[in-house]
């Protein structure tokens, strides 16, 4: 009698550990999934969809699990929406150089950005921020889809000089500046909006 009370308590037991396995596991996948997954609009050759949005950085913050840049975008109407653009996690950024003031509210800014399928809900690809003043040379950040030596981060490398506030050697974000005169080259060398920073 106590073997067989002793077996079905190891079968309970074991019972138990695979439907907490199970457990564990679905939820997990369901959270590594809600992380990871970004819903993303896709062009008709199946590639995601890159957008240019023009507005004002109304925050910026450096978080987990990702970091996170709301944009005020006027809309056909001419009334602003606020755009959520994720970018990397806070400890990536930190590694790279990003601070708190890489980006701050009022900062008129173009970001290319892959878009989502959620509307107003983006991931950063490209951000330039506009100086204060017309002789002020803009920023441009360059991250997320584009990886090192690729021909995107190779042009820019060639053309422009860098901020020297963004470690390089992650290859995962570049920081340039533009003057006035190296955007009216860019733009005549690689048309459409950023088309300097597109694929």
């Amino acid at each position: 009698m106590k073997n067989s009370q002793s077996s079905l308590n190891i079968l309970l037991l074991d019972r138990l550990f695979v439907f907490t396995v199970i457990a564990v596991f679905i939820t997990w996948s369901g959270l590594s999934l809600a992380h990871h997954s970004f819903p993303a609009k896709l062009t008709e050759d199946g590639e995601e969809a890159i957008e240019v949005l023009n507005g004002t950085v109304r925050v910026f913050r450096i978080l987990n699990p990702h970091g996170a840049l709301i944009v005020n975008v006027p809309n056909e109407a001419g009334e602003e929406e606020g755009w959520l653009l994720e970018l990397s996690p806070a400890a990536q950024l930190a590694r790279e150089g990003w601070t708190d003031d890489t980006v701050n509210p009022g900062d008129r800014v173009s970001i290319a950005a892959f878009i989502s399928t959620t509307p107003n809900r983006g991931r950063l690809r490209a951000m330039l921020i506009h100086g204060q003043t017309e002789t002020e040379a803009a920023r441009l950040l360059v991250s997320y889809g584009i990886r090192g030596d690729t021909p995107t981060m190779i042009r820019l490398r060639e053309r422009l000089p860098t901020c020297g506030t963004i470690d390089q050697s992650y290859n995962r974000t570049e920081c340039f500046l533009i003057d006035s005169d190296a955007m009216i080259s860019l733009n005549a060398e690689f048309p459409g909006e950023m088309g300097y920073a597109m694929p």
